[in-house]
């Protein structure tokens, strides 16, 4: 496959899906500032006061640019009728049905998934619906988005936040890791797949966060990211802030390339 380098600048129909962590408000606001007047921002996650704050960031820009907030507060129960519905209304309905887009563009965040479950679920009730949550929600979404009649013909670029930590073996970690490792082969795969169909899609870890801080398991002991990571080198990585990390993944859009399908990080040309 060759490299490729993708133009921001243009009438987009941008989806973000999470916007509950740090790195959310900084994705929806520096590809914002990127877009032609006239794009479309739909935002999607299930805290309606992070989407009406990253609203009012991103009309704070002054560049035109609409901003559809989908309040979806039960990521367990979404599946692709929820997202064709979702999409089909945004389109149809609070769409100007005159605009002209020239990309769909479409980012899973992490969310808050990094920071806030680090402990095994128990049952098997728990089990699926981990699984359901997070990796088959953003699947559906990501089918829906492909093949969206309203989209039809549109270059599509998919790009999956991944952090390079959670696909590393953790301790008490095994179910999100594999989710995770899970959710990284499938975007792979829909490269290889959708090729022919002017889609591109890229798997991005953003890098270690400072916000990536101990939390309490069920049973009320802390849990530091020290002791979770089996590998030291990686714990001696420089933590990354989400704008500087936002900066770097526009920087590979826009100017490094990339390939699609391939796992870029954050770290790859980091240079000290």
């Amino acid at each position: 496959m060759s490299s490729k380098k993708m133009d921001l600048n243009k009438m987009c129909f941008f989806v973000l899906s999470g916007v509950s962590n740090p790195l959310g408000k900084e994705l929806a606001v520096e590809m914002c500032r990127r877009f032609k007047a006239g794009s479309v921002a739909m935002l999607i996650d299930g805290e309606e006061q992070n989407l009406q704050e990253v609203r009012k960031e991103i009309e704070s820009l002054e560049n035109n640019i609409q901003v559809v907030c989908c309040n979806l507060n039960d990521w367990q129960q979404a599946d692709y009728k929820l997202f064709h519905n979702l999409l089909s209304t945004v389109l149809s309905h609070e769409v100007n049905g005159n605009k002209q887009f020239e990309l769909a563009f479409i980012v899973h965040n992490e969310g808050n998934t990094a920071t806030h479950m680090l402990m095994e679920p128990q049952s098997k009730d728990q089990w699926t619906s981990y699984v359901q949550q997070t990796l088959y929600a953003a699947i559906a979404l990501n089918q829906e988005f492909i093949k969206c009649q309203q989209l039809h013909g549109l270059p599509k670029l998919m790009v999956n936040i991944n952090s390079s930590l959670w696909v590393q073996p953790l301790i008490f970690n095994s179910l999100l890791c594999s989710s995770k490792k899970a959710r990284d082969m499938y975007f792979r795969s829909v490269a290889a797949e959708e090729a022919d169909n002017a889609v591109i899609a890229m798997n991005y870890g953003p890098g270690i966060f400072d916000t990536h801080e101990p939390v309490y398991d069920c049973n009320n002991n802390i849990i530091d990211i020290e002791e979770l990571v089996g590998d030291s080198k990686i714990l001696k990585l420089p933590r990354v802030e989400p704008l500087q990390t936002t900066l770097k993944l526009i920087n590979i859009l826009e100017e490094t390339s990339f390939i699609s399908g391939h796992d870029v990080d954050y770290y790859d040309t980091y240079n000290l």
